[in-house]
């Protein structure tokens, strides 16, 4: 394993750790209530950096991190996008936000599919990251409160798994050992 890789590999899943884990107090009532701008800058700012390790993941040989980037990427920038609409008005009732729960639910299921031989822990995040977007695939849709503290909590546990991931990928390379386990071969390097 290259320094490069590793670089990568760490700055994406700690930036997606980060969104995931400062995005999920609110719906989980951990804060009092959003604050559209910083929750907008958040998003894009995130949308950029993990297209960029997108990008150096791909070049690098990690095509799972590099889907997985650009994937949150694009989550990220459409979040900031609507949440500019949906500063100004009320929410939504026609149930879209139902359904692009339900994309993004579909796009991780796939991943998390596809992610079984590259170690439990990016398994496990891909797992709860698909299982977040049908919770709020179901809030949008039903309205119902439950569905939005499920997936608040959801995405929470899912920002805690991709900071292991990351903290992981470098400890273990630095030490050149298996420090903290993420299963697959890319354990040490």
């Amino acid at each position: 394993m290259n320094n490069r890789l590793v670089i990568s590999s760490t700055i994406g899943f700690m930036c997606i750790g980060l969104t995931l884990w400062l995005g999920g107090l609110s719906p989980t009532h951990w804060v009092a209530g959003p604050n559209m701008h910083a929750m907008i800058m958040m998003f894009t700012l995130g949308s950029v950096v993990l297209g960029v390790m997108a990008i150096l993941s791909f070049f690098h040989g990690r095509t799972l991190d590099a889907i997985i980037f650009f994937g949150f990427a694009g989550l990220l920038l459409t979040l900031g996008h609507s949440g500019m609409g949906h500063a100004s008005t009320g929410g939504d009732s026609s149930g879209t936000l139902g359904w692009f729960g339900l994309v993004w639910a579909i796009f991780f299921f796939y991943v998390w599919l596809g992610s079984f031989k590259s170690g439990w822990a990016r398994s496990l995040f891909l797992l709860a990251a698909w299982l977040t977007g049908l919770a709020y695939a179901l809030h949008g849709w039903l309205g119902m409160d439950v569905f939005e503290y499920i997936g608040g909590y959801l995405q929470l546990f899912s920002g805690l798994v991709a900071a292991y991931v990351s903290a992981a990928t470098i400890i273990n390379h630095g030490t050149g050992k298996n420090v903290l386990n993420i299963g697959g071969s890319t354990d040490a390097s």
